[in-house]
């Protein structure tokens, strides 16, 4: 083979590759980044069923007979930090309902109440509220996270870099059992 074959031949290595692999790291990305989509999703969505769960089993009954296993919004939010990993807890909003009613005023606060997970870490309020954590009564947790998504660096004609913003929400009802 002559020299000035071998050089075309280079070139053209060049040229496939750019056509060739430019498609193929737009795609990695893509997967990688709808994979942490789903794993996100995923977790939160189990996050809020383990957090009704555990509360379900912590109704006002729970306190009688010399027991102290009644919990307040930081107890739940406890588990749901514990069950929401990899996801900050500031991204995730929380929001507690106590159901059959529209508004309750309780000790230290009032419901349906709305924090973001970190915040709840803090919250002090008793839950359920009085008169709403007899056993049977509903209670229900909903979970809200926004994820951006590095995908929109990809879309030609921008001047600068928006990323594309997806909201999950997931939610839980129970009733209490003890």
């Amino acid at each position: 083979m002559t020299a000035r074959r071998r050089n075309r031949r280079r070139g053209t290595a060049l040229v496939e590759f750019a056509m060739i692999g430019a498609p193929l790291i737009f795609i990695w990305i893509s997967v990688f980044q709808m994979a942490i989509i789903e794993w996100r999703y995923h977790t939160l969505q189990y996050a809020v069923k383990m957090t009704t769960s555990y509360m379900s089993t912590h109704g006002s009954d729970c306190s009688t007979g010399g027991n102290t296993c009644s919990i307040e919004i930081e107890n739940a939010a406890q588990i749901l930090e514990n069950a929401a990993v990899g996801i900050p807890p500031k991204a995730i909003s929380v929001t507690f309902t106590p159901i059959g009613s529209d508004h309750v005023t309780a000790a230290g606060g009032s419901y349906p109440l709305t924090c973001t997970l970190d915040q709840c870490l803090t919250n002090t309020t008793s839950y359920p509220p009085t008169g709403y954590g007899d056993r049977g009564c509903d209670i229900k947790i909903t979970a809200s996270y926004t994820f951006n998504s590095m995908l929109g660096m990809f879309v030609p004609g921008q001047n600068s870099v928006h990323f594309g913003t997806y909201t999950f929400t997931s939610d839980s009802q129970q009733a209490i059992l003890f």
